[in-house]
């Protein structure tokens, strides 16, 4: 083989390597809360982990999972991170959060409404009542978006411009609480129809002592970085409630993402899909439930 012939192999295998977008994805799922501790019932997010985790893999991604234990704030926060460090420019990237939610008091004054949204680990507490005396729960262990903004940012910062990340909060953080509790199904629907699982609760977490919440840092701007897609089951109004699929219960949105990924993983297909409302004839959501998505570019 000439000098040549080698240096133009070389030349073309480091271009290849430049432009090959790498898969990782991080499951987060917890479906067995320690109810008598902490106050929040039972749910099927680890089903969705176990649901989707073959799928990405038959997609070509590399995927890490904390499922039900294992999914307390600092190990999601560390989590969150080890996977930032893994990103390389133009990768593609799939977080899910498949557990509880809830709406916390907005503290540092980032938001147009008085509260702000938090994802519930396994080890936050539904209210400060649930905390064993002496200990004070002020809120530590959610995960509320201003800090979540940061650790995602990190990663659009990370995949570049040629990247891409699609984020799934299969999880509800309020049914209709800016609108003073207002029921948002009709006067005559039976109430007995609906699913027997709801992830979330109506109830603002508003400690005592907001010592916590104030000292949250105002969340960046997503002005830079890769394409980043955030899709919910549910506006921040509605109940996000759980399908039945045979003997099991999933996640609305965790079950609807595998009906896509056993066609393909593009994103860009998928963002089309939510905005285009195609996920009314999937049979995930009920009437009363429509997924939301935004994009930062």
């Amino acid at each position: 083989m000439t000098n040549k012939l080698v240096l133009f192999l070389t030349t073309l295998l480091l271009s290849f390597s430049c432009y090959a977008k790498g898969k990782e994805a991080l499951l987060i799922g917890i479906g067995k809360y320690d109810t008598k501790a902490t106050g929040w019932g039972k749910m099927h997010g680890d089903s969705d982990v176990a649901l989707l985790s073959p799928l990405l893999r038959k997609q070509g991604f590399s995927v890490s999972k904390l499922v039900n234990k294992e999914a307390t704030k600092e190990n999601i926060v560390n989590s969150i991170k080890e996977l930032t460090l893994r990103v390389n420019r133009g990768d593609r990237i799939f977080i899910l959060f498949s557990l509880h939610g809830q709406l916390t008091e907005d503290c540092n004054g980032d938001e147009s409404r008085p509260f702000d949204e938090a994802l519930v680990p396994y080890d936050a507490l539904r209210s400060e009542g649930y905390a064993a005396v002496p200990k004070i729960y002020r809120g530590e262990n959610h995960l509320i978006d201003d800090e979540l903004a940061i650790l995602l940012q990190a990663i659009r910062l990370k995949a570049a411009s040629e990247g891409e990340l699609f984020v799934a909060f299969d999880a509800c953080y309020s049914r209709g609480l800016e609108r003073g509790g207002e029921d948002e199904f009709p006067e005559d629907f039976n109430i007995d129809l609906l699913p027997e699982y709801t992830r979330g609760t109506d109830n603002l977490f508003s400690p005592s002592d907001k010592s916590y919440l104030k000292s949250l840092p105002l969340p960046p701007a997503f002005t830079t970085g890769c394409l980043m897609a955030i899709v919910s089951a549910c506006a921040d109004n509605e109940r996000n409630f759980e399908v039945k699929i045979g003997n099991r219960y999933y996640g609305s949105l965790s079950y609807c993402i595998s009906l896509l990924l056993k066609k393909n993983a593009d994103f860009n297909d998928w963002i089309n899909y939510f905005q285009s409302g195609k996920y009314q004839n999937s049979g995930c959501f009920t009437p009363f439930q429509h997924p939301s998505i935004k994009i930062y570019k």
